[in-house]
C-alpha cells in the first residue's frame, strides 16, 4: 500500500509543474509582475496544491481497493485463462489420442470383418459342397431304386409275356388226351408225396 501512496505522489508531483508552469508563462506575458500578480500565482498554486492534496487523501484507499480487486480480478481472471489452457491442451491431447485409436481401430476392424468374411465364405463354400455330396448320393441311391425297379418290371413283364407266349403255344400244340396223360401224371406224383 505504501509503493501505491508513493506512486501516487511521484505523479501528482510530476503533474504540479504542468499546471505551475503555463500560469508563469501567463503571468511572464505581462509587461510588469507586481507582488499582487505573484500572490496571485502563489494562492492559486496552493490551492490547487490543497485540492490535489485532499482528493489524493480521501480518494487514495477507494481508487487503491479498485485498483486491487481489478489487479486480484486480473490475476484471477490470468490464473482461470492458464487452468483453461491447461485443460483444453489435455482436451486436445486426449481427443488425438482417440483419434489416433480410432485409426487403429477402424483398421482392426476392418480387418476381423475380412477375416470373418473369409471363414463365411469358406464355411458357406463347405456347405455347399456337403450339400453337393449328398444330393450326389441322394441321386445315386434314387437311380439304383429306380433301376432295380425298372429290372423287376421288365422280369415280371419278360415273364408274363414268356408265360402267355409258352401258354399260346401250348394251347396250340397240346391236345386233350395229353391233357388227360398230364393230370393223371400230376395226380400220382401228388399221392406219392402224401
Amino acid at each position: 500500500m505504501r509503493t501505491y501512496t508513493r506512486t501516487v505522489l511521484k505523479y501528482v508531483l510530476l503533474m504540479l509543474p504542468l499546471v505551475i508552469l503555463p500560469s508563469i508563462a501567463l503571468a511572464s506575458g505581462a509587461e510588469k509582475t507586481t507582488g499582487q500578480q505573484i500572490w496571485d500565482l502563489f494562492w492559486r498554486v496552493a490551492n490547487f496544491a490543497i485540492l490535489a492534496g485532499l482528493l489524493f487523501y480521501y480518494t487514495r484507499k477507494p481508487i487503491a481497493g479498485a485498483i486491487k480487486n481489478s489487479i486480484e480480478s486480473v490475476r484471477t481472471l490470468l490464473k482461470e485463462a492458464k487452468e483453461s489452457r491447461k485443460d483444453s491442451k489435455a482436451r486436445m491431447k486426449e481427443a488425438e489420442e482417440k483419434l489416433a485409436g480410432v485409426d487403429k481401430e477402424i483398421s482392426a476392424l476392418l480387418a476381423s470383418a475380412r477375416k470373418e468374411g473369409e471363414s463365411e465364405r469358406e464355411r458357406i463354400l463347405a456347405e455347399a459342397s456337403d450339400a453337393l455330396e449328398k444330393l450326389k448320393a441322394e441321386t445315386s441311391m434314387a437311380i439304383e431304386l429306380e433301376l432295380k425297379k425298372a429290372k423287376d418290371i421288365l422280369k415280371r413283364e419278360t415273364a408274363d409275356a414268356a408265360v402267355a407266349l409258352a401258354e399260346e403255344i401250348l394251347s396250340k400244340k397240346i391236345t386233350p388226351e395229353d391233357q388227360s396223360k398230364f393230370v393223371t401224371e400230376y395226380l400220382e406224383k401228388l399221392e406219392a408225396s402224401q
